[in-house]
């Protein structure tokens, strides 16, 4: 069934049968609420495998000057608990936007990722322009996930700088050693530093990366720094855009985050290396990937250890298959205009969405070409329920297209 209106154009189809089973339906619901209620989170931080810092700890210590420690020299009062989160999230909001932070960014050394303070300066900054504005949502305290401090981390200080890839001449020694790389053979800063965590420290390291590594980014609620901008006399090659590592994390953020909030009066994916931040738009926001997009997108990134790469294809795969299956609408109005390619892409995204009941592209300046490449990857499988098109720039070639896709589907 397809409704028009006059200030509106809306596809509306058939829903997909509901589960079958009790077991179907309890992984569904499982799926669905691990990326867009609390639940999940509050679980993950529930143990000691995860700690988030207080916004406000990192504000004091950029003001002082000081450098970000890992988690285990950090005193007690630098985390924030999840029984206080929870409190200030209190009954939630309109937006499902939790109290929680996340920083996606390239370390700049190998064994400290800020030893100069200055990326921890950047988010302090932000922190200091932001907070008003969630104090408005209640939030007058904000958990931040920074990898550095949430997870239990190894010893710079016994960081053996002979023993990385860099320390070595292009050759047969450096093959060799990026070889044992691969094969997770090698130490990577030395045997002191590898064996510079207890054996319970590198246990909780293990299942936090593997259990809630995809929460702090992808989940619909929390909000997203990216550090797009290397610090300012860093020694650093690779950039944000070229490393695998923060590629994974910008592309789960900007997943099915919304764009358009009603309450919070911020963005929930914002890039503190961008003109864009200072601004109402969402310009420096990418469009959903497909697993099949991101597969080709990670053959341009690099990696400090080759084997990563087939890693994190596993994990974006996995994670946006169930980011999407569970989702039940997506909003992204206000974002920027999108591309042919974003549109191929968007609708092969919108295929793996099978309980997707509204999904909104209202005003985002969607011309014909577009439209056109959107319907020619979509596919109306008693998926989308209502698709709404207003006030973009559809005219008759994109007409045609809508229409030719569902006769083709039925």
């Amino acid at each position: 069934m397809m409704r028009f209106y006059s200030s509106s154009m809306r596809c509306c189809f058939s829903t997909t049968p509901p589960p079958n089973t009790a077991t179907e339906q309890n992984v569904l619901s499982t799926a669905r609420e691990r990326y867009t209620t609390p639940h999940a989170i509050w679980e993950a931080l529930s143990t000691d495998h995860v700690k988030l810092l207080r916004a406000s700890y990192l504000v004091k210590l950029a003001r002082e000057g000081r450098v970000l420690c890992r988690r285990q020299e950090l005193p007690p009062d630098a985390f924030i608990g999840v029984e206080e989160l929870k409190s200030l999230y209190g009954d939630g909001n309109r937006d499902g936007v939790l109290p929680i932070l996340s920083v996606s960014f390239c370390w700049d050394t190998p064994q400290h990722p800020d030893p100069s303070g200055k990326q921890l300066a950047t988010v302090a900054a932000a922190l200091e322009r932001e907070m008003p504005e969630y104090a408005k949502m209640g939030f007058t305290e904000m958990g931040v996930f920074w990898d550095w401090a949430a997870l239990y981390q190894k010893d710079p200080a016994l960081f053996d700088s002979t023993k990385t890839p860099e320390a070595k001449p292009e050759g047969p020694e450096r093959d060799a050693f990026l070889e044992d790389l691969k094969e997770k053979r090698a130490f990577y800063g030395g045997e002191a530093y590898e064996q510079s965590r207890t054996p319970d420290q590198k246990e909780a390291f293990g299942r936090a990366l593997h259990n809630t590594m995809d929460l702090w980014y992808a989940h619909q609620g929390t909000t997203v720094y990216l550090l797009t901008q290397l610090p300012e006399g860093t020694q650093r090659k690779l950039g944000y855009d070229d490393s695998g590592w923060t590629t994974y994390e910008r592309r789960s953020a900007e997943q099915i985050k919304k764009v358009y909030l009603y309450e919070a009066k911020w963005k929930l994916v914002r890039d503190l290396g961008s003109d864009d931040f200072d601004t109402d738009g969402a310009g420096s926001r990418n469009w959903p990937l497909d697993p099949d997009g991101f597969d080709e997108l990670i053959e341009s990134k690099e990696f400090t250890n080759g084997a990563d790469k087939e890693t994190v294809k596993t994990l974006y795969r996995k994670m946006s298959e169930a980011q999407l299956s569970g989702i039940e609408m997506l909003d992204f109005m206000g974002i920027s205009t999108p591309s042919v390619r974003d549109m191929e892409q968007l609708g092969r995204c919108l295929n793996l969405c099978e309980n997707l009941s509204q999904c909104d592209l209202t005003g985002v300046g969607l011309a014909d070409e577009p439209c056109r490449a959107l319907f020619s990857t979509l596919k109306f499988n008693a998926v989308l329920t209502e698709l709404d098109l207003s006030r973009n720039n559809i005219y008759h070639a994109g007409a045609v297209a809508l229409a030719s896709a569902l006769r083709v589907n039925g």
